[in-house]
């Protein structure tokens, strides 16, 4: 599953910064601590993805240079 970077550019939050979270109710911070944790997985499953992706092209590109 290849994901465009324009389309996970739309899927980022606002930037949060101190101010902003200072005046948010303890149930709109949890919710932001919990679609922060989503993303992280998310975040950590793509690495994995693409860390899958570049041995299979390390493989494919080694045994080229063999043939």
């Amino acid at each position: 599953m290849r994901q465009n970077i324009a389309v996970m550019e739309k899927k980022l939050p606002p930037k949060l910064d101190r101010e902003i979270l200072k005046q948010l109710g303890i149930e709109q911070l949890v919710e932001i601590i919990i679609d922060q944790g989503k993303s992280i997985e998310n975040l950590r499953n793509r690495v994995v993805e693409l860390e899958k992706e570049i041995e299979k092209l390390k493989v494919s590109r080694d045994l080229e240079t063999i043939t």
